[in-house]
């Protein structure tokens, strides 16, 4: 999706990516590589990768993503 995005829009803009190591729907490297496209083409992108995730939401990542979104 990186490759088919508005190079403008994407230079710069901030992502935070999460992703779980052990995820059984979208393997970790198609994470990797995402992160990888994105920030070629420009973005800001924060990066986690949670070594024991699966494909689910980590709320104890809740606080991260707070300061991330107020820039902190």
């Amino acid at each position: 999706m990186a490759e088919l995005a508005d190079a403008e829009r994407l230079r710069g803009l901030p992502i935070f990516l999460v992703h779980g190591r052990l995820d059984w729907m979208f393997p970790v490297q198609v994470a990797r590589h995402t992160h990888e496209a994105l920030s070629a083409a420009g973005a800001n992108v924060t990066y986690r990768e949670i070594a024991d995730l699966s494909h689910c939401y980590p709320r104890e990542i809740n606080a991260e993503m707070l300061a991330w979104l107020r820039g902190g």
